[in-house]
């Protein structure tokens, strides 16, 4: 064997390994990329849908309570108990009417007595009645709504509240009010960038306390009406876990699934957002099986093209790892270029989604850090516990203390004497989720005066903490 022969053969051989060096590591690094920019995604989605259905049932909240408001409402009713005449009957049957006809989002509404006895209802024409013929009134504990979760005649899920009609400290009845769930529906049929088999699932518990799929089901005809069996991303998302999954997770028609899953702990729902993992991994092979028929061309084609090949394989790599470091490097504006169409274009423009959102992201934490230093209004976070866990500087300009001074001490130190029992009163009533509308105070401020301050405040029991606004009303002493 001569010596060129010897090269050819010497060069072929480095140049497969390098190929397979190579190869190794790109499949590597595309399979890490991807997973990572495939669970970035359904992390995105699955907050996204979150608020948005966490915005969408604090509105039906918030419409059940200035129904169950009405004064007349509940005055007729009790009228009606006391009495047990018709007349204050027919005024709850006509309330009851004008509230259908003036809010779009109203199925049907009910009016029980105290003992659990229809008053009066109202409905569309949406299939069978949502009231029962023996509804559980004794179970109504609280003048806030009840999440209960049914099904209508047509298929659709149907969305139920009830809640406790008082008049004068006395209970004279209940409301039950049925939603129109065209927004859900709207909400979790939206399946952008979940592919061609990715879907949304809204999960929660029937009145009966049984696991009910809300949405239609992707992956099943609307004429098979077999009960789905619960699969686990469903009994997790109910049970209050929260996260993303790729590995060993089935969904309920036994196909391997990443998915997303989030909990709505005030209603009890549970949130998940998937797609087939075949699916996603399709890329990541071809990938694969392309590297593979690369080799097999080094081969035939010698030294010549393995060199092409090597270098255009390796300079897009070495150039995304530049990129890479710059981006840690803190250049948020660092991109790789995606002029390539083939599977390093696919990486680049990967690389380059996950740097966008992550410029979005701290662009955003700035813009709230920003908006929270410069508001006029006095901003914090505090604990159940009577501490300040952040202020903003508007408490400094207003009443004379450090942000330092402030944290250091518990808020009731710096409270009018009078007001600290009130004030304690509050923080119980926040620790047990009820929100802050309108409470007042006075506060010390660093010159020995004080000011009435109104506060409003949202609390989250789950971790402790509540997030208030104050302004000053006068500027008066005590």
């Amino acid at each position: 064997m001569d010596m060129r022969t010897k090269l050819v053969f010497t060069f072929v051989a480095a140049a497969l390994g390098s190929m397979l060096v190579l190869g190794v590591i790109t499949y590597t690094n595309a399979q890490r990329l991807l997973k990572e920019s495939t669970v970035e995604q359904l992390e995105g989605l699955a907050d996204t849908k979150k608020e948005r259905l966490e915005g969408l049932i604090t509105d039906w909240e918030d419409r059940v309570r200035l129904a169950a408001s009405s004064t007349a409402l509940r005055s007729s009713l009790r009228e009606h108990v006391r009495t047990g005449g018709t007349a204050p009957a027919a005024r709850i049957q006509d309330m009851l009417g004008d509230a259908l006809r003036a809010v779009a989002t109203f199925e049907s509404l009910a009016v029980y007595d105290v003992e659990g006895r229809l008053v009066a209802s109202a409905a569309r024409d949406v299939g069978a009645p949502l009231w029962p013929e023996s509804p559980q009134a004794g179970q109504i504990s609280t003048v806030d709504p009840v999440l209960i979760g049914a099904a209508r005649s047509d298929g659709r899920p149907r969305v139920a509240f009830e809640s406790r009609l008082d008049l004068e400290g006395e209970s004279v009845g209940f409301l039950r009010l049925a939603m129109d769930s065209g927004e859900l529906l709207r909400m979790t049929s939206n399946r952008g960038g979940l592919g061609e088999t990715g879907e949304t699932l809204v999960i929660g518990l029937s009145e009966s306390g049984s696991a009910l799929v809300l949405t239609p089901l992707r992956h099943r005809s609307p004429e098979d009406t077999d009960p789905v069996e619960l699969d686990a991303l469903a009994a997790r998302a109910l049970g209050g876990e929260e996260g993303e999954f790729t590995e060993g997770m089935f969904d309920y028609r036994g196909e391997a699934v990443w998915a997303a899953i989030r909990h709505l702990p005030e209603i009890g729902w549970g949130l998940v957002v998937k797609l087939d993992a075949a699916e996603e991994e399709a890329p990541i092979t071809r990938f694969r099986q392309d590297l593979t028929e690369v080799g097999t061309m080094l081969a035939a084609f010698a030294t010549l093209l393995g060199i092409v090949v090597g270098l255009r394989f390796a300079k897009p790599i070495q150039d995304l790892a530049g990129v890479t470091r710059r981006l840690g490097d803190g250049d948020l504006e660092a991109r790789a270029s995606v002029a390539r169409e083939d599977e390093i274009g696919l990486l680049a423009r990967t690389f380059n989604d996950m740097a966008d959102e992550l410029e979005q992201r701290m662009t955003l934490l700035r813009e709230f850090k920003t908006l929270f230093d410069v508001s006029l209004d006095m901003l914090c976070i505090a604990g159940i516990d009577g501490y300040f866990r952040r202020v903003n500087p508007a408490f400094e300009r207003t009443l004379g203390w450090t942000l330092e001074e402030l944290v250091d001490k518990p808020f009731n130190e710096f409270i009018h004497p009078d007001d600290v029992e009130p004030t304690n009163r509050e923080v119980e009533k926040l620790a047990q989720g009820i929100p802050t509308i309108s409470f007042e105070n006075r506060f010390r401020c660093a010159d020995g005066t004080y000011k009435h301050l109104r506060w409003t405040s949202h609390p989250e029991p789950e971790i402790g903490l509540l997030y208030a606004a104050a302004r000053v009303i006068t500027d008066e002493r005590s």
